[in-house]
């Protein structure tokens, strides 16, 4: 109990403990706010951490679904381990079965020049001038070089910047598939090696018309010379070549993604009569393995649904209310997350796709089920239906459009119209632009604007009209969405903000109700005091009226 001096000091007072009512006439008048703001306070942050925890499910949950990027549902065999193979697109993967020899694999050319006299440090100098690299064929054994179709040439310009041995391999790595280093050979000897891209088209020959840097020439056709450029070839540039199915095909790449659809193949070694010469290369659908994705996919969306209802939960079981049990952002991301398992998915095809034909049902909770039986026999019946949860895919309705989009585009998913008439190609309303693939020779059409920009079209015969088919998978959609809220500028981080301003509100209310208390207590103390002093006044009226009457009474005695 707090101490009255005032009443203590003054006797003849109301005799009222005037410290004891003042502040509990503070307390009421301040104490009942602080509380509801002090509660106010708790409850802002409690979301506040409600909301970082379920960023980190968020994430946790982006984290997951990225394992089932480009999930297979075909599997892949070689009867050979010099050739392996891999499902590299699911949109266009297929079952297929082929017989296959390997004759040769590709290689880079490679050059070696170790001078007229031997090079004794990397950083020996040589003489200035300009070397020309031409791109092509090097038949040594005929003694002939043959540019490439569309030409390419380099040149390079040997001076003061650069000319010495490490200097001019530098200048050379600097050109575009071509790669130089300085390579010890021997104590105190060193060489510069120069490799070609892969492909017995890419061989290089270096000509020059400065005498001095004549050693480093390297041409078929010039056998003379010290040393002569003829013999700076060490390894020919040559084509992987293997026969399919009877065909024989040849690459530039040892790594092939172009022969059978969907697939790409790495070739390791040639193949001959010991290893057998010819073998299977397969694959075909597995639903064993599409629905084991598909199951741990359902149980691991099933936990962050379970998650969200703890957060959502409206306590009319038992009471007791979720943290964010009223929060309309918390309600919005949930029903979001539900829509993208049950809302249609386009682009595969024709005919919007659902979950539920694949035997994937949504609970009355928002959990997940899935109909094992249900399941294997939708991907068996349409194998495109597996890639709708797993994969996007852009493909055509007629096999001889090669379709596909830049790795940074992001066309709307959809079904579109291709025309082609008079030369002109339109992709829905786009006009497409033209060009010549530089692979093929063929000639490409691509769209640089509008929904479907970054697709580009490569007839591989006269088509006048046809369906292209963009589809985002389920698991593409809800990782953008993820991704979306859980930006600086999402809707997570927006209502942290909200609430953190809202906690700013509070502490300034706390802090005023603070201030107030001095306010008013001083307030309060005046008006007791004043009370005091007319109660101590009323007083000694009171007494000396008093004292007179009994003084005429005396008298009157």
């Amino acid at each position: 109990m707090s101490v009255d001096y005032l009443s203590i000091l003054n006797q003849k007072g109301s005799g009222l403990n005037i410290t004891q009512i003042v502040d509990s006439l503070v307390e009421a008048d301040t104490v009942p706010k602080k509380n509801m703001l002090e509660e106010d306070k708790t409850t802002k942050q409690t979301e506040i951490s409600a909301f970082a925890s379920l960023a980190s499910e968020l994430n946790s949950l982006k984290f997951d679904l990225s394992s089932f990027a480009d999930s297979n549902k075909y599997v892949p065999s070689s009867g050979n381990s010099n050739l392996a193979i891999r499902v590299s697109d699911n949109s266009t993967a297929t079952d297929f079965s082929s017989d296959v020899t390997v004759n040769s694999l590709a290689s880079q050319q490679t050059l070696e020049f170790s001078g007229s006299s031997p090079f004794l440090s990397p950083t020996t100098s040589i003489n200035t001038g300009t070397l020309t690299l031409n791109l092509g064929t090097w038949y040594s054994s005929t003694g002939s070089f043959v540019n490439k179709s569309t030409p390419v040439t380099y040149t390079v310009n040997v001076n003061s910047s650069n000319n010495t041995l490490q200097g001019l391999a530098s200048s050379l790595n600097a050109l575009s598939g071509i790669s130089a280093s300085v390579l010890q050979t021997s104590a105190g000897v060193y060489s510069l090696v120069v490799k070609s891209p892969m492909g017995a088209d890419n061989a290089i020959r270096i000509t020059t018309s400065d005498a001095g840097l004549n050693q480093f020439r390297a041409d078929p056709t010039i056998g003379s010379g010290s040393p002569a450029p003829a013999t700076a070839q060490k390894q020919a540039a040559s084509d992987a070549e293997l026969v399919v199915d009877g065909v024989t095909v040849k690459r530039t790449s040892n790594s092939i993604s172009n022969i059978f659809s969907g697939y790409t193949i790495d070739l390791k070694g040639e193949t001959d009569t010991l290893t057998p010469s010819n073998f299977n290369v397969s694959s075909s659908l597995d639903v064993d393995s599409a629905f084991n994705n598909a199951k741990t996919l359902v149980d691991r969306l099933n936990l962050t649904r379970t998650y969200f209802d703890e957060l959502l939960d409206r306590g009319i079981d038992d009471g007791e209310k979720g943290t964010l049990s009223a929060d309309p952002v918390m309600k919005a991301i949930s029903n979001q997350i539900r829509k993208l398992t049950e809302n249609s998915l386009v682009g595969f095809g024709s005919n919007s796709r659902y979950l539920s034909e694949l035997g994937i049902q949504t609970k009355r909770d928002g959990t997940l089920l899935i109909n094992e039986k249900s399941f294997k026999e939708a991907v068996e019946n349409d194998p495109t239906s597996y890639d709708a949860i797993f994969n996007s895919s852009i493909t055509s309705n007629n096999t001889n459009l090669a379709v596909s989009k830049t790795s940074i585009s992001k066309p709307k998913a959809g079904v579109y119209d291709y025309t082609h008439s008079s030369g002109n190609s339109y992709l829905g309303n786009t006009k497409l632009v033209t060009g010549t693939d530089s692979q093929t020779g063929l000639t490409y059409y691509s769209a640089t604007s509008g929904d479907t920009a970054g697709i580009t079209i490569i007839p591989q015969a006269s088509v006048s009209s046809a369906f292209v088919y963009v589809g985002e998978s389920m698991l593409d959609k809800m990782d953008t969405y993820i991704e979306n809220i859980l930006s600086s500028s999402g809707d997570i981080e927006r209502r942290k903000s909200s609430l953190n301003k809202d906690l700013s509100e509070i502490d300034d209310g706390l802090l005023d109700i603070n201030r107030k208390v001095d306010v008013i207590r001083e307030r309060y103390l005046e008006q007791f005091s004043a009370m005091e002093t007319a109660v101590t006044s009323l007083k000694g009226t009171g007494e000396y009226l008093e004292n007179m009457v009994k003084s005429w009474s005396k008298d009157d005695s």
